[in-house]
């Protein structure tokens, strides 16, 4: 005869494989529709890389933003576990080839010399502002060092426009 206290921990396992269970099992539709949100990602970053409007550029970056906001789980769905489950249950893997904070950061950083370009200095400093949010505490990122490069750049030239007669 099972005790009370291993009835409660094959009940907890058997309630974890059945959570586990229902997030790895993968339809092919599912497969298809990832596919189908990744293409359209792709295709919204190599439109931002190819493009000489601001505007476009702009638009394409804010889609790019946004998908990296659930990419990242923050508008993703938390099912609710108790902490002693919660502990051995892991987040699913990343379904993306790339990653999608670097193609937003690329669009935003493609997005601000083009505005530096033509002139909107207030709109290229807010394009690299937006890489700077998406690599908090990264001190070596290839797109953070370029955004503060540039960044750098805007106010040494708005000193050097300032102490100009």
């Amino acid at each position: 005869m099972i005790g009370k206290g291993h009835q409660l921990v094959y009940a907890a396992v058997l309630l974890v494989m059945l959570v586990t269970g229902c997030q790895t099992s993968h339809s092919p539709k599912q497969t298809a529709l990832d596919n189908t949100g990744f293409m359209s990602l792709w295709d919204t970053y190599t439109h931002c890389r190819l493009s000489s409007n601001v505007s476009e550029a702009y638009r394409d970056m804010r889609t790019l933003v946004q998908a990296t906001r659930v990419h990242n789980g923050q508008d993703g769905f938390v099912l609710p576990l108790p902490a002693k489950l919660q502990q051995l249950v892991t987040n699913p893997t990343s379904r993306f080839a790339v990653d999608v904070n670097a193609m937003a950061s690329a669009c935003s950083l493609h997005a601000g010399q083009l505005a530096l370009e033509q002139g909107h200095i207030e709109l290229a400093r807010e394009f690299f502002t937006v890489v700077v949010a998406l690599h908090p505490g990264e001190g070596s990122s290839y797109y953070l060092a370029q955004a503060k490069t540039f960044l750098t750049e805007i106010e040494r030239g708005v000193d050097v426009s300032l102490k100009t007669p």
